[in-house]
């Protein structure tokens, strides 16, 4: 499995440096001609509750997930390099999970730019990537509704221009209680990290 999911990421990080423009600006992220997969951190933080609205326009409650895993991620849709290849990740991990898996675990990606990713526009970006699955949803907001929820997370957000974001490049993990269990910061997650680490929250008892 680990073979065949890092042969699979390292094929779509060389596939993005094919089709980024050679003077695309790469002080916001970094390369994604390497592949190097995030660090990886424990916690045991409770997350506080936050709602966004999602790429269908419905509003999607953080606290209305509880009973599952939700793997949580930061990106926007303009992003040249890293935010691609964190969504190509959560991608390729959601893929080689087991049909009784994928069915209990939540994927939320948030925005880090809601000037740009309107519903619509996260909606076209999800389905681009093939990533359009229903238990996957893309969050957006007003300004005021998400700068609590990047600064809960510990997400730095600055606009360096239109289209064009330097965040904090972060994946977590919540368990069923909704507590941050894991965090992997500054790039892709090992998508086979990723699922033992799920796999293990999976094993834990329910109450």
């Amino acid at each position: 499995m680990k073979a065949i999911l890092c042969r699979t990421l390292t094929a779509a990080a060389l596939a993005l440096s094919v089709v980024l423009a050679p003077a695309t600006d790469a002080s916001a992220h970094k390369s994604v001609l390497k592949v190097e997969f995030a660090e990886r951190r424990e916690f045991d933080v409770l997350i506080e509750d936050f709602t966004l609205t999602d790429q269908n326009g419905e509003r999607v409650r953080f606290g209305n997930l509880r009973g599952k895993p939700v793997v949580i991620n930061f990106m926007y849709t303009s992003c040249p390099d890293i935010c691609p290849l964190l969504t190509a990740s959560l991608k390729i991990l959601r893929d080689h999970m087991k049909p009784v898996e994928a069915r209990d675990i939540r994927f939320l990606s948030i925005t880090t730019d809601p000037e740009v990713d309107t519903p619509k526009v996260l909606k076209a970006y999800s389905r681009r990537h093939k990533a359009d699955a229903p238990n996957w949803s893309w969050l957006t907001g007003d300004a005021r509704e998400l700068a609590p929820v990047w600064q809960g997370f510990g997400v730095s957000v600055e606009r360096i221009a239109k289209g064009l974001i330097e965040h904090t490049t972060l994946t977590v993990v919540a368990d069923a209680k909704g507590y941050m269990r894991f965090a992997y910061f500054g790039s892709a997650p090992d998508p086979d990290v990723l699922l033992k680490d799920l796999r293990a929250l999976a094993k834990e008892p329910a109450a």
